[in-house]
């Protein structure tokens, strides 16, 4: 693995209303899920190593500052899931406690109360070091504004890039997907 020195940033805005799939509990939207990056090359992959809100300056923090979780999943994947495994991998399954235990998930970005009552722009995230990711980015936004608007979040992410051989590139494939963390297979 030798990292190629190139740098890629990706900053944007999800919203519920162009989602690839919406995990419902109860019959009510509870997490969407948005694919925000394809890269299919060979022999490259993509290390995290930042990420965050992209705040407004005109509007309060809260609004597009949701929390949401960094996942390897392409359009086609959410698609296909399950309502099971879109409560897995938004962290609404019972037998999961966590998101850490899920592979496909490479950081967390939240929100402390502070944010909520204030201009308080501190970002509250963390990354999973060892994560590399091969192919596909996408997030997992927890539904929160419930506004005409419907729910949406801004994002920032800086990914470093790398050349991988075909070995290390089959390695990092199937550390993505090798876990589940409550063993449901779709």
């Amino acid at each position: 693995m030798k990292r190629t020195g190139r740098n890629v940033y990706l900053s944007g805005r999800v919203g519920e209303s162009t989602a690839d799939a919406i995990y419902e509990k109860s019959g009510t939207p509870t997490v969407y899920f948005q694919n925000i990056l394809v890269d299919e090359r060979r022999g490259y992959a993509y290390k995290v190593t930042f990420m965050s809100a992209f705040p407004n300056v005109t509007v309060a923090p809260t609004t597009g500052n949701v929390p949401f979780a960094l996942q390897s999943f392409s359009t086609r994947e959410l698609q296909k899931m399950s309502q099971a495994s879109l409560a897995l991998h938004g962290g609404h399954n019972n037998q999961v406690s966590s998101l850490s235990m899920d592979n496909r998930t490479i950081g967390i970005y939240g929100y402390n109360t502070s944010e909520q009552q204030g201009y308080n722009m501190q970002n509250q995230y963390v990354i999973k070091g060892d994560a590399m990711v091969t192919q596909s980015l996408s997030l997992a936004v927890d539904i929160i504004n419930t506004s005409k608007l419907g729910s949406f979040a801004t994002y920032y992410i800086e990914l470093e890039e790398y050349e991988v051989s075909d070995n290390e590139e089959i390695l990092l494939l199937l550390n993505e997907r090798a876990q589940n963390a409550a063993g449901l297979v779709d």
